[in-house]
């Protein structure tokens, strides 16, 4: 059964053939995220963040900022993931991959207005949140490595 898509703008999704749905992958969260949104990155390229996150099955449970800059005044990505932060060093233990991916977007994005958004609404992933960075444009996507054996 399909989860709707939880705190994501509404934008019609667009065909996408290499795309397979959660229930194709047998239980395995991470290698779904992985597949579909890593490896198939050419298809989300150029586009908005709310179409990857209206296209995934399972809501957002954990989000980091990623200030690129040396002085820290502009962030060019947002690592998110499907498992909350104690699930992600649970999955390292038993050394299975937690599947944390990295959007990087276009335009570089003032840090200030993050955090005063997160002043606002909390560190939690909310529709206000979607909303902000469902607008940004994505350049490319990547995942963080962990050293576990599959």
């Amino acid at each position: 059964m399909r989860q709707e898509p939880v705190y994501a703008q509404s934008t019609k999704p667009q065909p996408d053939e290499k795309y397979k749905s959660l229930s194709s992958y047998r239980g395995d969260t991470s290698l779904y995220i992985i597949e579909n949104f890593v490896t198939n990155q050419e298809f989300y390229k150029q586009k908005p963040i709310s179409v990857l996150l209206n296209r995934m099955e399972v809501p957002v449970k954990y989000f980091l900022l990623g200030p690129d800059t040396d002085d820290l005044l502009y962030s060019t990505n947002i690592s998110i993931c499907a498992y909350s932060s104690s699930e992600i060093e649970r999955k390292i233990k038993l050394k299975k991959e937690p599947a944390l991916i990295v959007i990087y977007w276009t335009k570089p994005i003032l840090s200030t207005k993050i955090y005063d958004l997160l002043k606002q609404k909390g560190r939690v992933w909310n529709k206000d949140l979607a909303d902000f960075f469902g607008t940004q444009i994505i350049d490319h996507i990547g995942y963080v490595k962990y050293p576990v054996n599959k």
